[in-house]
């Protein structure tokens, strides 16, 4: 394979990234040290589904973030604390200047043959826990083991690392990833994506799977679990990082303990933050803010678009959805912009997915958009009705779709979408389940005809992966199209392509997708997160790797002078 190397270097990063060159924050005032951050997080009404990367779960990287590292990191400095350049509002999407080292000090591509050549910072050692390890210094060789551990997992999602051949310690302090083939996604995959957390070798042999057990090199230890109720996590007197404020370096982290609080019921999660018993609080409701701004005026907002949006994903592999006039009637009977006016105040995009306006240089708006995709966003029972008699369906039909009940957005809107069908004649009957059933029947295949589907959009190249190619494990709308998985592994594994040809190619492939309409397409709606004025050191950031906010977390200080001023 022929690998043009002087085009990799700019778009890549490979060049070597030494993280002291960063702009250092500027601050008015030095941290503090100690006191209790207590956090409630995107995700409160799902508890850890897992502790160890071998399991491939999806929620990994968030749950294990403040104990477990990994090669890459978002560079925070380059967000709003900083030159500004990246918002850190997505759940798995970096621009390649804002990635940073994590683990890996720096990184560069090489070939003949073609690899990915880490270089590991020194001085790091692994948390010491009493029945799972004392601590000892991280080596390439961990990363082998752990990355190597997660590859050939039986529970890898397929062509996720397929373009690598293997994981090998060139020396103690150098960890090299030969490739079978290029991959422009290869930071998501086992950089700073979902299942590549860097687990020590003797944690698996205590039991992974036991939160206890649970050991990295990061700046907290996970000290309790009360699956439901809340995780507890302790400093790591002995973490390596440290944050530069005003020239100087401070040792992180400086809170002594971090609680992420899991409150199913929306009430007492807005109850918490108001009472001042919460000091960071996300996924706040936009219906819930103009009250919170009256009732709690001191505190501080920031605003992002829903890195999780709802799409009604339709089986197109199971009658009557293999038709695609039948998945075009059913959008056409849905009053997108209404739902949008109506139900979100505004307070949303009308595509939500699968590329958002929070991704300007990818998404298309839809006035730019070819006819037959924006068809799909205009509101026409009759054509609908139309539609449907065309297919076979005069007097409609009848299906389940399964949604999950702990998402409130999710019933609701389900709940309208219902509603319009039902003008046209189809019975739409929900089924709620419980999480993780939930998940499991989508995971394993056998959901229902339609899905109430929220999937994080990831990144340009994985929204067209995980949702819309054979065999994988988040497509629900079980698209399968031959041109279409070609074309995508194409431009991912060809490294001659400049940037703006991997733009144009890929807003055509998104496009397509719409086209097919494997869903009924519905708005993204926008989030809010608030924090009292004591959180000191967070600019609204939301992750720094695939769904990590824990870096992000570990640089907080509480003003405890202030809290107790402000009479909390």
């Amino acid at each position: 394979m022929r690998t043009n190397v002087k085009r990799l270097l700019p778009c890549l990063l490979v060049a070597v990234l030494i993280m002291g060159l960063q702009p250092t924050l500027s601050n008015a005032e030095p941290p503090q040290y100690g006191g209790t951050l207590q956090i409630i997080s995107q995700y409160p009404y799902i508890p850890a589904l897992s502790w160890d990367s071998y399991d491939w779960n999806w929620k990994h990287a968030h749950d294990t973030g403040l104990v477990l590292e990994h090669l890459l990191v978002g560079d925070l400095q380059k967000g709003p604390r900083g030159t500004q350049q990246h918002k850190f509002h997505h759940n798995a999407w970096f621009p390649p200047d804002s990635r940073g080292g994590e683990l890996a000090e720096s990184w560069e591509v090489k070939r003949d043959p073609l690899r990915l050549v880490f270089h590991l910072r020194k001085g790091i050692n692994w948390q010491e826990k009493p029945g799972v390890m004392k601590s000892r210094e991280f080596t390439a060789e961990d990363v082998v083991y752990s990355l190597t551990r997660s590859k050939n997992s039986p529970k890898a999602i397929p062509l996720y690392l397929d373009f690598v051949d293997r994981f090998e310690a060139t020396d103690k302090y150098t960890m090299t990833a030969f490739l079978k083939e290029w991959s422009w996604n290869w930071w998501y995959r086992f950089g700073m994506g979902y299942y590549d957390a860097i687990q020590p070798p003797e944690m698996e042999a205590a039991g992974s799977r036991k939160w206890e057990n649970l050991c990295g090199t990061g700046p907290f230890m996970l000290t309790d679990y009360v699956s439901g109720s809340a995780m507890t996590f302790s400093k790591n007197k002995n973490y390596w990082g440290k944050e530069p404020i005003d020239g100087k370096d401070y040792q992180l982290p400086f809170c002594d303990t971090i609680k992420e609080m899991l409150i199913k019921d929306p009430s007492t999660r807005l109850t918490a933050l108001r009472t001042g018993k919460v000091d960071l609080m996300h996924l706040v409701d936009f219906r819930d803010v103009k009250n919170l701004k009256k009732t709690n005026p001191e505190l501080k907002w920031d605003r992002y678009l829903a890195p999780s949006p709802l799409t009604l994903a339709l089986r197109m592999d199971t009658k009557p959805f293999d038709d695609i006039r039948v998945r075009q009637a059913l959008n056409l009977a849905v009053n997108q912009q209404e739902i949008v006016d109506a139900y979100f105040e505004g307070e949303a995009e009308l595509i939500g997915y699968p590329y958002p306006a929070s991704w300007p240089e990818y998404h298309t708006p839809l006035k730019d958009m070819p006819p037959e995709v924006k068809e799909l966003f205009s509101y026409d029972p009759k054509k609908a009705k139309k539609l449907l008699a065309e297919a076979g369906y005069p007097d409609g039909f009848k299906f389940t779709i399964q949604v999950n009940s702990g998402s409130q957005v999710s019933m609701e809107v389900a709940q309208m979408v219902a509603a319009y069908l039902a003008q046209v004649g189809v019975t739409m009957e929900l089924e709620p389940m419980q999480y993780s059933a939930y998940l499991s029947k989508m995971t394993s295949k056998t959901h229902s005809p339609g899905y109430m589907f929220s999937n994080d959009h990831g990144n340009p190249f994985a929204t067209i992966r995980k949702n819309f190619l054979p065999g994988q494990t988040w497509n629900p709308y079980m698209f399968n199209d031959e041109w279409l998985a070609k074309k995508w592994h194409e431009l991912v594994s060809n490294p001659d392509l400049s940037e703006e040809e991997l733009i144009k190619e890929l807003k055509a492939l998104n496009v397509y997708v719409m086209g097919k309409a494997p869903a009924v397409w519905l708005p993204g709606g926008y989030y809010y997160v608030a924090w009292w004025p004591w959180v000191k050191n967070y600019y609204g950031e939301q992750r720094v790797g695939a769904i990590r906010p824990g870096p992000i977390w570990a640089r907080i200080w509480i003003d405890q002078e202030l809290k107790k001023k402000m009479g909390y």
